[in-house]
C-alpha cells in the first residue's frame, strides 16, 4: 500500500503487503513502488487526483504544475515515463505473486524473495527519476528540487494522506477476524511509522538528484532506505489471511493499478 517512493515507495510500502500488496503505494513495488515516486506523482495530474481525492492536496497539485508550465511536448513524455515506471514493476510482482496466492505462506522464502524485489525496485525507481530530470528545463529542475526540499519537513503531507486511503482500500476488499484485523493494524501502523521516519530522507535524496543529476547516489540512497521498509509486518499480514482473502487483495490490487494507468 507504490510508489514506489518516494511515494512509489510509500506505496511500496502501501499497497504492500499483500496487497503484495505491495508503492505503490506496496509488495515493496507495488509500492513506493503502485504508485509512482514523489514528483512522478506531483507531475501526473489526474492521476494523483484519483490517489488523494482529496480537494486540498489536488488543488496544491494543480498549482504546483501550473507553476512548472510544462510544454505539450513534455506532459506527453512524462506521461510515457510512468506509463513505463508501471510496467517495469510487472515482472517483480510476477515473481512474487505465486508465493502471496499459494495454499500457505512460506515466510522465509517471500522474505527472501522481498529483499531481492526490494533492491531492484530501488534501482528502477533511481531510472524513473533519472528519466524525469532528462525531460525538465533546468529552471523546472529547481523549482522541483525546491518543492522537494519544502515537502521534506512539511507537516502537511499528502503522501501519509495517499498511504492511508490506500491501506483504508485494501483493507475494505476482505472481511477479516479480529485476528486478521490486529495484524492490519500493525502493519499499518508499521508504514506510517517508516514514512514519518524516512521521508525527509527520500525527499532530500530527490532533490538532490533533481539539482546535480547523480543517479547512481539516488539509487544508493534508495537502496539503503529500503532495507528499513517493514517487511516483517508486511509477511504477518499476509500470513494470517487465508488464500481466498490473499488472491482477493491481489485482484483489487492490479486493477487499482490498471486505473491509475488509464488516469495519466
Amino acid at each position: 500500500m507504490k510508489t514506489r517512493s518516494p511515494v512509489k515507495k510509500l506505496a511500496a510500502a502501501v499497497v504492500a503487503a499483500g496487497v503484495l500488496v505491495g508503492c505503490t503505494v506496496s509488495s515493496p513495488s507495488t509500492a513506493p513502488k503502485a504508485i509512482a515516486p514523489a514528483p512522478v506523482a506531483e507531475l501526473s495530474g489526474p492521476a494523483f487526483e484519483l490517489l488523494v481525492d482529496d480537494t486540498k492536496h489536488s488543488k496544491m497539485a494543480s498549482e504546483f504544475l501550473a507553476k512548472l508550465a510544462l510544454s505539450e511536448a513534455q506532459k506527453t513524455e512524462l506521461k510515457g515515463v510512468i506509463k513505463a515506471a508501471f510496467e517495469k514493476m510487472k515482472p517483480i510482482q510476477a515473481a512474487l505473486k505465486p508465493l502471496v496466492t499459494g495454499p500457505e505462506i512460506d515466510r522465509t522464502a517471500l522474505s527472501a524473495a522481498i529483499k531481492v524485489a526490494m533492491q531492484a525496485d530501488a534501482a528502477q525507481d533511481a531510472q524513473t527519476m533519472e528519466a524525469v530530470r532528462e525531460i525538465l528545463t533546468p529552471t523546472q529542475r529547481k523549482l522541483l528540487a525546491d518543492k522537494l526540499k519544502e515537502m521534506a519537513t512539511s507537516e502537511d503531507d499528502p503522501h501519509m494522506k495517499i498511504f492511508e486511503k490506500l491501506m483504508d482500500k485494501a483493507g475494505a476488499q476482505v472481511t477479516m477476524t479480529a485476528t486478521q484485523r490486529e495484524a492490519f493494524t500493525q502493519l499499518k501502523s508499521a508504514f506510517m511509522g517508516f514514512w514519518t521516519t524516512n521521508r525527509e530522507a527520500y525527499m532530500t535524496a530527490m532533490a538532490k538528484h533533481m539539482e546535480d543529476g547523480n543517479e547512481q547516489e539516488l539509487h544508493q540512497e534508495f537502496a539503503r532506505l529500503s532495507e528499513t521498509i517493514p517487511s516483517d509486518a508486511m509477511i504477518s499480514f499476509m500470513a494470517s489471511l487465508d488464500q481466498s482473502q490473499r488472491q482477493t487483495l491481489i485482484a483489487w490490487k492490479e486493477e487499482w493499478q490498471n486505473k491509475i494507468v488509464s488516469k495519466l
